[in-house]
């Protein structure tokens, strides 16, 4: 049996003048293709903010770990903030 790990985040730009769909991008690169990102949505926040929610998969195995997305995450040109909002484990 397989079993692979859900992972919600939800990334806001640090600044407004940072083009979001440049920024899904960046992000999607540095996370393919080790991560899997499934779906990306934008949010709109308020105030011209736009904050993006990443969807991601990942094998449950210690080669892979949410630590490591977040050093991918902070290691990204224009990522202002972003937090884990959903981990699950899924199997089938």
């Amino acid at each position: 049996m397989s079993a692979e790990v859900a992972l919600v985040y939800r990334v806001l730009p640090n600044s407004i003048d940072v083009n979001v769909d440049e920024l899904k991008s960046r992000i999607t690169e540095r996370l393919s293709p080790k991560y899997k990102v499934d779906r990306v949505e934008v949010e709109e926040v308020g105030f011209g903010i736009k904050a993006l929610r990443f969807y991601i998969r990942m094998p449950e195995s210690d080669d892979y770990s949410s630590d490591e997305v977040d050093e991918i995450l902070q290691s990204v040109e224009g990522v202002g903030n972003y937090e884990l909002e959903y981990f699950s484990r899924i199997s089938f």
